[in-house]
């Protein structure tokens, strides 16, 4: 019982966050724009298998606004863990190795399972925001909120709460902001380098500590191509999710310095 309390727990070395321009995300993306241009056919099955699962939340939710619009951000929200498959694209393809369907799987099965920890932390935050948005939409409709099914208009096209709407997006960019602090690199760090998921998310917060600046166009872009996705009624996502994640991939590399 002598050991200094330091001796019990010691804060991470982090490795060199580099310090990048306020439009460097235009880069990520022009980057991973060009790996799916290059090898789209693992990229784009990739993103239509994620569609399938973001059609069947809207198949079995649909009946309930409340958990629809819940599930949809939390399908976002843990969005870095799917996007495990995409850094091994991009990992292979720089490599000069097959960047094929098979491979990008196998690799991001046997890599990705070290992201289980951070897929963990962003899951219980996703279950939090969907407790909240029930309660929310709750609140709105002065108890259980009337099915999409049963009542379109009052739920989707009327929607005259605009307190509710106000408190509802600030509460749910809240959450957003949180993941994407948590995430921003983290996730490529656990699967490129093998790190413990605390380095990694504490290197991710410095990332954007760092480049508040870049960080902030990167969210922005991030949020911005994702709900072009979603107004195409999901389809626009087959494509937005792979481009996300190969770029993601590129600003994990760019920001985070070699050789430490």
């Amino acid at each position: 019982m002598d050991k200094p309390f330091h001796a019990f727990y010691q804060m991470p070395v982090l490795p060199p966050v580099a310090h990048v321009a306020p439009l460097r995300p235009l880069l990520w993306l022009k980057l991973g724009w060009d790996d799916l241009r290059h090898n789209p056919g693992p990229s784009i099955a990739h993103g239509l298998l994620l569609v399938a699962v973001g059609w069947l939340m809207l198949l079995f939710l649909s009946a309930q606004i409340e958990l629809l619009a819940a599930a949809v951000s939390g399908y976002l929200l843990v969005g870095p863990i799917f996007g495990a498959v995409f850094y091994e694209l991009s990992r292979l393809q720089a490599a000069g190795q097959p960047a094929t369907f098979d491979a990008s799987l196998d690799g991001a099965l046997k890599n990705g399972k070290r992201l289980a920890r951070l897929g963990l932390v962003l899951a219980i935050l996703a279950i939090l925001w969907v407790l909240l948005s029930g309660l929310l939409f709750e609140r709105a409709f002065g108890g259980i909120p009337p099915s999409v099914r049963d009542n379109f208009y009052r739920t989707v096209v009327d929607w005259s709460y605009p307190g509710f709407f106000v408190t509802y997006l600030a509460t749910g960019a809240i959450f957003a902001l949180l993941a994407f602090l948590l995430s921003a690199v983290s996730a490529p760090m656990i699967f490129d380098r093998a790190v413990d998921m605390n380095k990694a998310i504490l290197t991710s917060l410095k990332a954007v500590g760092t480049n508040p600046a870049a960080m902030a166009v990167w969210a922005s872009l991030i949020a911005a191509l994702t709900a072009i996705g979603f107004a195409s009624f999901l389809f626009g996502l087959a494509i937005v999710l792979p481009l996300l994640g190969h770029a993601t991939w590129h600003a994990y590399r760019d920001l985070i310095v070699r050789g430490d």
